[in-house]
């Protein structure tokens, strides 16, 4: 018997075919314990995609869940799907049965010599180091590390060796569908004929000399500027006002933006914030919050 069990499955039920689907802690926990235990990992899995995933992915023995004997196992590794219906209370009986160590959120896992190294996301880049000794019960988180890729191939000859079922197909994937070759049409030639600047100044009507040019408005920058300002107050956007009026601010606007300008930034920052506006998110420039620990847990057995 393994000395190291992961624990995974399918989410959803057999009744929501769309809701099936190898979740990303249980991808995780296999990637995770074949890079840290190596050929000591045994995997139970509760459905058929899991087991042929498994296998796929490198893992020699693979059984199904009702044969997993706890008294032979120092770690297992269970990610969200292999917790079923049961939830969080799966990995809670499992942990009391055997008198192991229950870690949840789990993103890594180093072995020493004694004891296991475990690292638990505690959210916002905050992590804790746990120092387990003796048997312990690992929940994987769906932020774990993503491992290697397995193929679709890789699956589906897994399943024909295995004589599994046939695979289902992901949520939202599209199958392959005979090639058929884009019809011309007659007037292609003279669609691509010419430049391409010429043909884009075509469509978009640029260069164009047309009888409503005469409409538009030449001046200076006072002018059309007033002439926006009229259009505005026609369809509503601004307050309708005296022409007079709009012209004066105009020209107050046009003289003195630079002042206007100055005036805002000095309001702006004289103006008090709020604690909670100050706070934000943070960045990737910003540094990494401390990880706690490592805290003993665990008992020697």
């Amino acid at each position: 018997m393994s000395r190291v069990a992961v624990i995974i499955g399918s989410a959803g039920s057999e009744t929501d075919a769309e809701a099936l689907a190898l979740p990303t802690s249980d991808r995780g926990a296999v990637a995770l314990a074949l890079a840290r235990f190596g050929a000591d990992v045994c995997a139970y899995a509760s459905d058929s995609d899991a087991r042929c995933f498994a296998r796929a992915a490198g893992v020699a023995t693979v059984a199904e869940i009702p044969e997993l004997e706890m008294g032979g196992v120092d770690v297992a590794l269970i990610g969200r799907g292999g917790c079923g219906a049961r939830g969080d209370a799966f990995p809670a009986q499992l942990a009391e049965e055997s008198g192991a160590a229950l870690v949840y959120a789990v993103i890594d896992v180093q072995r020493e010599s004694d004891r296991l190294v475990v690292t638990r996301d505690l959210g916002r880049g905050a992590r804790d180091l746990l120092s387990v000794r003796g048997r312990a019960i690992l929940v994987v988180a769906d932020t774990v590390a993503r491992g290697p890729y397995v193929s679709r191939f890789r699956l589906n000859a897994e399943k024909a060796a295995s004589g599994e079922t046939p695979a289902r197909e992901e949520p939202g994937s599209v199958g392959w569908e005979p090639a058929t070759p884009r019809v011309r049409l007659g007037d292609h030639a003279s669609r691509v004929a010419g430049r391409a600047v010429e043909r884009m100044n075509a469509l978009f009507g640029v260069g164009e000399v047309t009888a409503r040019s005469a409409s538009l408005v030449r001046g200076s920058a006072e002018e059309c500027a007033r002439h926006l300002l009229r259009y505005l107050s026609h369809h509503g956007f601004v307050e309708p006002g005296s022409d007079g009026e709009q012209h004066s601010a105009l020209e107050g606007a046009v003289a003195s933006p630079s002042a206007d300008r100055r005036s805002r930034r000095s309001a702006r920052d004289a103006a008090s914030i709020p604690i909670r506006v100050q706070r934000r998110p943070r960045s990737l420039s910003d540094p990494l919050l401390p990880t706690r620990g490592p805290f003993e847990i665990g008992v020697d057995i």
